[in-house]
């Protein structure tokens, strides 16, 4: 029977992987349950380009785009959890204070669509504070 040691490299792939899986799936809490919404805020919706090459070039360019804003993005999601987790344990359990944190870091754009590239769609890279 052969046992395998898991490397520091596996262990830090299955956490990110773990972390990217926590972010993509959404929060099924209703307001009920502690859950708090928020108003929608942006511009009214504006009607598309017609134009088949435009639309082609700017879902290519949001597709080359995403990856390179997405690395930040989620470094700096991944720091604000850390950081509103450690906030609440030096506060003492104080959930207001890490829920400032986490919102401000973990919220805003994650995928940069055509409509962001357009100004359609403002891109945030905070969350509301």
């Amino acid at each position: 029977m052969i046992h395998h040691r898991p490397t520091f490299k596996r262990l830090v792939t299955a956490s990110l992987l773990g972390f990217l899986l926590c972010l993509s799936v959404p929060a099924t809490a209703g307001p009920g349950h502690g859950a708090q919404t928020y108003p929608v805020r942006g511009p009214a919706p504006q009607a598309r380009s017609t134009n088949v090459a435009t639309d082609l070039l700017a879902g290519f360019a949001s597709f080359l785009v995403t990856p390179v804003y997405g690395a930040f993005k989620l470094t700096f999601a991944g720091l604000g959890a850390l950081t509103g987790g450690l906030a609440w344990a030096f506060t003492g359990g104080d959930q207001r204070v890490a829920r400032e944190i986490w919102r401000t870091t973990m919220g805003g754009t994650y995928v940069i669509t055509p409509d962001h590239l357009a100004g359609r769609r403002p891109i945030r890279f905070t969350g509301d504070p």
